[in-house]
């Protein structure tokens, strides 16, 4: 009986032990990330189609909120949503422009601008924990944003005002250090593959693209 009743009280700290380092949590944070946007696609005018590809380097900031799932002593699982709150301006860009279709060399203005907003990525993040407060993870995740592109040039190239969605898979890796019990950091790299994009501008000109997104991301967050 005196065996059976220090089992137990042994079985009780255990538990008392255990329960506290394996509890579940909420995170919220803040990030700031530096992105690379590039695009490669085709634009047909009267059967005729060119290649094209461009690139374009943008900073942003985001929100996130997770629910923390610890699995073991080793592995924890997050599952996330990250929001970006503002408007992202990814390109905006003038350049000087020759028409010389009509017969009569003509030169204007062209630009073009590129904008997200309402972006937002769910994700599952899977975590090592590696001792001392420090863990590496990778993340999977879905993307989506209201994409809006604006362009004007010469008369006869036709302009575009479009409004669209923009969708796709995120992949990232990255590493967390614990500040202290309730406060971390991180530091990540993610690359997003948006699906292919088509429009037709008012000149009949069509465009398709395939858009990717690499971003460069620090975040700092608060356990719960």
């Amino acid at each position: 009986m005196n065996k059976i009743a220090k089992l137990s009280t042994a079985t009780l700290l255990l538990a008392s032990v255990s329960i506290p380092a394996l509890a579940d949590n909420y995170n919220i944070g803040l990030s700031g990330a530096y992105g690379n946007f590039e695009a490669s696609g085709s634009q047909t005018k009267d059967s005729v189609k060119t290649n094209k590809s461009g690139d374009a380097d943008f900073p942003f900031a985001s929100i996130f909120v997770e629910y923390n799932k610890t699995m073991s002593k080793e592995w924890d699982v997050a599952f996330g949503l990250d929001y970006i709150p503002f408007s992202s301006e990814i390109d905006d860009r003038s350049d000087t422009d020759t028409d010389i279709s009509t017969g009569v060399t003509t030169t204007g203005t062209r630009k073009a601008q590129l904008d997200l907003k309402n972006h937002f990525t769910a994700y599952i993040q899977p975590s090592y924990n590696l001792g001392n407060g420090l863990a590496v993870f990778g993340k999977v995740g879905y993307s989506h944003a209201d994409l809006e592109i604006k362009t004007a040039a010469l008369s006869t190239q036709g302009t575009l005002n479009k409004k669209d969605d923009l969708e796709g898979y995120l992949f990232g890796l990255g590493v967390q250090k614990n500040i202290d019990k309730t406060m971390f950091v991180r530091f990540e790299a993610n690359y997003t593959d948006y699906d292919t994009v088509a429009y037709t501008n008012s000149s009949g000109t069509a465009f398709s693209a395939d858009p990717e997104l690499w971003t460069a991301k620090i975040s700092i967050g608060k356990s719960f």
